[in-house]
């Protein structure tokens, strides 16, 4: 089966062999003889050159999978629009990082991470804190619909911003199973409680619980959020579901003020760099979902 996969990658001229010798004269009769080739044209390959150049490309990766320092797992980074003018910080268990956003704002947003949490690292992550067990808080942006503020939002437009393939969840493919179990407001921030099925690396089903907190930045368009979830064994059973309120409540944004930084990949302090922390094997290690 790989080999027949592998057959539209061949040039044309390599997949034409002589009638079987089986077929019968009078079928080989029928078929026009084959003219000499052109000039400049390479002759047909053998069969076992054939198949020797089909076991090449079964054993060699195509180039667009090559694995580099930014894709070491072949997976791609997350959209979670998020560009740091400067490395998160940690004070005690409280992370801290600078958003470059929209309108020429810099913002500076926190929460507190239980202490079984660490700071994440490299390229992959942009300001996350995770537990051994898989659970997790993450922050992501996402631009205002035009004309709509944050209070009039649907909660089903933050789980999509969420949930989608190119999100935090989305490594294996787009979280299925997506349901809004709650939603309310409280000064001025907008909490949403969801429910979704994620793909682990081996392409098993998670179950996981997330509670997510959304603040619009003050004379901005974008909505900052932060996501904190478990898997949902952990979340009722082992205190993922506090562990997750716990850091969605103490989510802040503390401060804004004017910057000449545009939000795009140059703004960011990582853009251009190519290697991680000297302890990661990976840059690009992604999440590991367990149950």
């Amino acid at each position: 089966m790989a080999v027949l996969a592998l057959l539209p990658l061949l040039p044309a001229s390599l997949l034409s062999f002589p009638p079987a010798s089986n077929a019968g004269p009078d079928a080989r009769s029928r078929l026009p003889s084959r003219p000499p080739h052109p000039a400049g044209r390479a002759p047909l390959l053998p069969r076992r050159a054939l198949v020797q150049h089909l076991a090449f490309a079964i054993s060699a990766p195509p180039a667009a999978f090559a694995i580099s320092a930014t894709t070491m797992s072949g997976k791609t980074k997350p959209e979670l629009g998020v560009y740091l003018s400067e490395a998160p910080r940690v004070d005690g268990r409280f992370v801290s990082a600078d958003l470059v956003l929209r309108e020429g704002l810099l913002a500076t947003v926190g929460f507190e991470m239980d202490p079984t949490f660490k700071l994440q690292e490299g390229g992959y992550f942009d300001v996350e804190a995770s537990s051994k067990e898989g659970d997790n808080a993450f922050v992501q942006v996402a631009a205002l619909p035009r004309g709509q503020s944050l209070e009039q939002l649907k909660p089903s437009f933050l789980a999509a911003a969420v949930l989608g393939v190119s999100g935090r969840y989305g490594s294996y493919g787009a979280p299925v199973d997506v349901k809004v179990l709650a939603e309310g407001s409280s000064r001025g921030a907008r909490t949403v409680d969801l429910a979704f099925t994620a793909l682990s690396p081996g392409m098993a089903e998670v179950p996981r619980r997330a509670t997510l907190t959304a603040v619009q930045v003050a004379a901005g368009s974008d909505v900052v959020m932060l996501v904190s979830g478990s898997s949902s064994s952990r979340w009722k059973k082992s205190g993922g579901e506090a562990i997750a309120r716990k850091a969605s409540a103490s989510f802040r944004v503390l401060a804004t003020r004017p910057t000449a930084l545009k939000q795009e990949p140059s703004a960011d302090y990582r853009y251009g760099k190519t290697s991680g922390p000297s302890n990661m094997s990976s840059r690009n290690d992604g999440p590991q979902y367990v149950d």
